[in-house]
């Protein structure tokens, strides 16, 4: 096989409880032109004897073999490396795909002459046992940029990878894939997507995505957050959507990592979030005051740790969402509506309940949503068409935040005076 159409790279550690099903989705695709790249990264276990069983039934199944753990970016690199295929992809061993999905991926990629193509991915949460579609193909369709996040879901053309020299940073236990995603995104010319098959992502209960980091995956992080904005910094000057992006990574890089509730841990990252400020590039547009803060902002430039420190500390108390400064007038005998019931809704929910506002419903205009966190979910809608204001509402979206509040002046409301909107 000269060049196979897909090398599909899989990093292994120690999952042999898992590591079946997925090589069974990837032998049995209906694509049989792929090779599968395994790379055994020190396994402690009997990954490595599953792997030679594979490789054994079925030659397009290759190994490569570290004596000693090295990470799963060396994993993956090595991976990259050896793959002859036209188009590669990622598969993480605990994982599975569907039947099809390489099959359909190369199919689109072909028929529209794609550097990237991409499907959708399915997470299942062990722990609950509930299976959620996530689908960003509305937002990449309108700006590639949008595909920051879920790198398994898609293929990308081998040259193009190997002519800008994407590949994953060494020693970084998170967001490495991130790093790799944005880089390849940015370089990319165009990328399709489908909406008709599967990555399916199966989140347990020790995945790396732990809610609490560690102080190692926090400077990992930071690390990789910096090497992101650095990248991004030069085309968001230029185009408001990689703009946004920049935005939201640099928003998001404070909540990952200031939810942890160890005190010694928060002052310890004070201290490299001002090393990592400082030696990121910001595009010149940046209006980090109303991203962050007045305070936060004079904190991080003056390198004042006592200060950013208990300034960071009121902000993860809040769980990562601006204060939210309302006057009691305005609630007063008016019914309070949360826009918004994702991570954010939650964010507001929380402080409303700390200021003791009594929240009527959620509103949301997905019909299916009829509940949430114990509320009631109501569509936009009902509200909006009412002839009297005898409501208020917070806009707890910071995606969405700004069209949101342009229904809500087109509705005829005041801003202050009728609804409440403090993007991050």
């Amino acid at each position: 096989m000269i060049m196979p159409k897909i090398s599909v790279i899989v990093p292994i550690y120690n999952v042999e409880i898992y590591l079946r099903m997925c090589l069974d989705s990837l032998v049995n695709q209906t694509l049989g032109d792929i090779e599968i790249i395994c790379i055994n990264d020190g396994s402690p276990d009997n990954s490595l004897t599953i792997l030679y069983e594979y490789a054994k039934k079925d030659e397009r199944v290759k190994i490569i073999n570290f004596e000693k753990n090295k990470g799963v970016s060396v994993a993956r690199n090595n991976g990259l490396k050896i793959a002859k295929g036209e188009y590669i992809a990622f598969c993480d061993p605990d994982d599975y795909v569907d039947l099809n999905f390489y099959e359909k991926l190369y199919e689109l990629a072909k028929d529209k002459n794609a550097d990237i193509a991409k499907a959708l991915r399915k997470k299942l949460d062990v722990g609950s046992n509930i299976e959620i579609v996530e689908d960003t193909n509305e937002e990449i369709f309108r700006h590639k940029c949008y595909f920051y996040s879920c790198f398994q879901t898609a293929i990308y053309r081998n040259k193009m990878l190997k002519k800008y020299r994407v590949t994953f940073p060494i020693g970084k236990s998170t967001a490495q894939d991130t790093c790799f995603l944005i880089h390849a995104v940015i370089v990319a010319k165009n990328i399709h997507c489908l909406d008709n098959v599967f990555y399916h992502y199966v989140r347990r209960n020790n995945s790396s995505n732990s809610k609490i980091l560690s102080f190692k995956k926090a400077c990992s992080v930071l690390n990789c957050h910096c090497l992101i904005l650095n990248r991004l910094s030069s085309v968001a000057e230029h185009d408001r959507h990689y703009f946004e992006i920049y935005k939201r990574f640099f928003y998001n890089v404070f909540h990952l990592l200031f939810r942890n509730s160890d005190t010694d841990f928060f002052k310890r990252i004070v201290v490299i979030t001002i090393k990592y400020f400082h030696k990121c590039k910001f595009p010149e547009k940046m209006e980090f005051r109303k991203i962050l803060g007045e305070s936060i902002v004079d904190a991080l430039k003056e390198k004042d740790k006592r200060e950013l420190f208990s300034l960071l500390l009121e902000w993860k108390n809040n769980d990562g969402y601006p204060r939210i400064n309302l006057k009691e007038s305005v609630l007063k005998n008016r019914k309070l509506y949360v826009w918004g019931t994702g991570a954010d809704g939650s964010r507001v929910q929380t402080q409303c309940e700390r200021n003791n506002w009594i929240i009527s419903a959620f509103l949301d205009s997905n019909k299916n949503t009829k509940e949430f966190n114990g509320y009631k979910v109501k569509q936009p809608k009902q509200i909006l068409n009412k002839t009297m204001r005898d409501y208020f509402i917070i806009i707890s979206s910071r995606k969405y935040g700004n069209e949101i509040s342009k229904i809500c002046r087109e509705a005829g409301l005041k801003s202050g005076k009728d609804f409440y909107l403090k993007l991050s």
